[in-house]
């Protein structure tokens, strides 16, 4: 019993925050997440990144990327009926680009209280922590998208975050 409640202690604290995000940084520490998660779900992970593979960030940057996309994918996993996921981010000058996107059956936005719903709610959250913001895009039989704009320093402002949007077309 002590060493099942061990096991089950370890698996939470690596689900939490792997201490590997300390040892070998942020996009290592996800290709291992994928490949767990892909053998736990059969969904693949199709995973794409730009200019951070050698890069590291302050330890609450790379955790909020961490669970925003752990918690994306979870959601994908319950709700999403698909068989794979696209995950991204990016680095452009100051700023780190996240987006997790599906093509399943995705859900009515406006019949959601993002409030009431722990997972996409903490996700908006961890974006805000570390001075980020998160938008879902979603409608049903369409997929869903998250995508996240996390600053290295300082704030995203609603402003630019929705003129730099729009500039993405």
């Amino acid at each position: 019993m002590v060493s099942n409640l061990i096991a089950q202690t370890r698996e939470i604290s690596i689900n939490l925050r792997p201490s590997m995000l300390d040892d070998t940084g942020l996009i290592l520490t996800l290709i291992w997440h994928f490949d767990r998660y892909t053998s736990q779900t059969d969904i693949e992970v199709n995973f794409q990144h730009y200019n951070v593979l050698d890069k590291r960030f302050k330890p609450e940057i790379e955790t909020a990327i961490y669970r925003i996309i752990q918690e994306a994918l979870t959601n994908v996993a319950r709700h999403a009926n698909t068989d794979s996921v696209e995950v991204m981010i990016k680095l452009e000058q100051q700023l780190i680009t996240v987006e997790i996107s599906d093509q399943g059956q995705g859900f009515d936005l406006d019949q959601v209280d993002i409030s009431s719903h722990m997972g996409l709610n903490s996700m908006r959250e961890r974006a805000y922590v570390v001075g980020g913001l998160m938008d879902i895009h979603t409608a049903p039989g369409n997929g869903t998208c998250i995508h996240a704009e996390i600053p290295l320093s300082g704030k995203v402002e609603r402003r630019q975050y929705e003129r730099h949007r729009s500039t993405r077309g």
